[in-house]
């Protein structure tokens, strides 16, 4: 569950002060898939970032599964972070010099995992994104749809409550684009809480529940989605 109530974000400098959300209100029960769009500058991009504890806000409360993270430290707010939030970017953010499984890895060695609990959590992802028979590839080798396929393999391995997406297939032709938020919507019928922003009005369509943002509030909400019960995720599973 996510819960914001009043958030407001404003960046000052010694001549301008702008808001980048303000009074920002906003419920996601677990197991829901949301698009989030607007136009540039509206606060998609900070209100992520404040949805996954990269960044501050200047008023306002957030509980992140019933957690109230306001007045958590930076140690708090990352080992939070880590165990209950997945990350999928526009630019894959993948490392080069890495193969798949290893880049799959990392975010179970920031855990602190043991090798043998790491492997077959990696190698779960990657099959879940149909790329385990590439475990051994370098980013390079792969197109970029699979390059953000590896990059959802990621968000995953750690079990996450939520996943987080920020424009996931702004550098992905249409078709290509359809693939990934198929495979989206496989995962959130699993159970997990999808947030995702993206310019593209045809894929936030086909989601249950889409926020408009302008100006720092939202402006227009469509559609509302019943959460997923534990029945149905044992079914998706089955």
């Amino acid at each position: 569950m996510l819960k914001m109530t009043n958030i407001s974000k404003v960046f000052r400098t010694e001549l301008v002060e702008t808001h980048a959300l303000s009074d920002f209100t906003l419920n996601v029960e677990e197991g829901e898939f949301v698009t989030i769009t607007g136009p540039s500058g509206c606060g998609k991009t900070t209100f992520l970032n404040i949805a996954g504890l990269l960044e501050t806000y200047t008023s306002g409360s957030y509980l992140l599964d019933n957690v109230d993270v306001t007045e958590l430290g930076d140690f708090q707010r990352a080992r939070l972070r880590n165990e209950k939030i997945g990350f999928i970017f526009q630019s894959f953010n993948l490392m080069p010099d890495l193969n798949l499984f290893d880049n799959v890895d990392v975010p179970l060695r920031y855990r602190g995992m043991k090798a043998s609990e790491r492997r077959p959590r990696v190698e779960k992802a990657l099959e879940s994104v149909g790329l385990l028979g590439r475990k051994k590839h370098l980013p390079a080798q792969l197109s970029g749809g699979q390059q953000q396929r590896v990059a959802i393999a990621r968000a995953l391995v750690g079990e996450p409550r939520f996943l987080l997406a920020d424009e996931p297939t702004g550098n992905l032709d249409s078709n290509t684009a359809q693939g990934v938020m198929e495979l989206l919507n496989e995962i959130n019928a699993q159970g997990t809480t999808i947030i995702m922003v993206t310019h593209d009005q045809e894929l936030a369509q086909q989601s249950p529940r889409n926020i408009h943002i302008l100006d720092g509030r939202i402006a227009q909400e469509s559609g509302k989605r019943t959460p997923v019960t534990p029945a149905e995720t044992a079914a998706a599973v089955a």
